[in-house]
């Protein structure tokens, strides 16, 4: 089995909901669960990896406070190795999740100590390697690594290893990182967004229309993770939608299209190739709680 390296944003957790209205300034109201846990995209990839018996590294930082302290023993203690992660003099960064009724979500994040975790630091971790599968992920909220010259690594590194790239929602909107992601998307074997953010950056309105556009304009092959739908693959010339069994015990979605990713490369990682309804059953997995006990703080 290849070694995987997540490389990607970790965070601190806040979740409360569900709300069906937000509050009115200056007002309080009561939800049924707030939770704290370990959050983040590569934190989230990276947690099932390590559950299914992959040698994952993860590649990113943290604060030098009790969250980075913690969150760093916890990726030893359940499999992920932490050479990469390099604690910083800071607070660790807080995501706050608000579940809505209708199962949407609402998040409001800060980035601190994460502007470390910049091109140079990142091509420092994997200055040698080869012939692992490194996943780049949460570059929505990494302003260090919206640079020019992150196509160069990628370029790069692509030369010896397999590369993905799940882009993120930016809180700054699409109009500038639309083009920095779409200068990417020819530097990387597999590009990871879901439906959403597949036609965010084809700019177009259906996912119809997305994927027509993709198919014109970049060589790379695309997975589109679509929720109850399933997901979607778009190869060199055509493309393939993946139904997926729809979970009868929806527990937690936040963090489901990340497990996906972990499913999806696990098995290009120890198989060659990938396994859709792997793939997709992890993310049941998550989605049904599976994972809970190793992410709660």
């Amino acid at each position: 089995m290849d070694r995987v390296i997540v490389v990607g944003n970790i965070d601190v957790d806040i979740i409360a909901g569900p709300v069906d209205d937000w509050p009115e300034w200056g007002t309080e109201i009561g939800v049924d669960s707030i939770e704290m846990r370990i959050g983040g995209q590569a934190a989230n990839t990276a947690v099932v990896l390590a559950d299914l018996g992959v040698p994952v590294d993860i590649v990113t930082v943290a604060g030098n406070d009790l969250f980075g302290k913690t969150f760093k023993e916890r990726f030893k203690d359940i499999g992920v190795s932490v050479e990469g992660f390099d604690l910083i003099q800071g607070r660790t960064p807080c995501t706050v999740a608000i579940t809505h009724i209708d199962g949407e979500r609402s998040f409001i994040s800060n980035e601190t100590i994460m502007h470390h975790l910049d091109v140079d630091f990142v091509k420092s971790k994997l200055t040698g390697v080869e012939g692992a599968h490194i996943l780049l992920c949460g570059i929505n909220v990494l302003n260090g690594l919206r640079k020019s010259n992150l196509q160069t690594l990628l370029e790069a590194l692509r030369k010896e290893n397999t590369i993905y790239l799940d882009p993120g929602w930016p809180p700054d909107g699409w109009s500038l990182f639309r083009i920095q992601i779409q200068t990417l998307l020819d530097s990387v074997d597999w590009f990871m967004p879901n439906e959403a953010e597949l036609m965010a950056v084809t700019n177009q309105s259906t996912i119809e229309a997305a994927t027509e556009t993709y198919l014109e304009d970049y060589k790379g092959r695309a997975m589109v993770k679509m929720g109850s739908k399933g997901s979607l693959m778009i190869g060199i010339e055509n493309s393939r939608l993946y139904p997926t069994a729809e979970s009868k015990n929806v527990v937690d979605t936040i963090g489901a299209g990340d497990s996906f990713n972990a499913g999806f490369i696990y098995s290009n990682s120890s198989n060659g190739e990938p396994d859709i309804d792997f793939a997709h059953r992890v993310a049941r997995d998550w989605i049904e709680g599976r994972y809970r006990s190793k992410i709660m703080i």
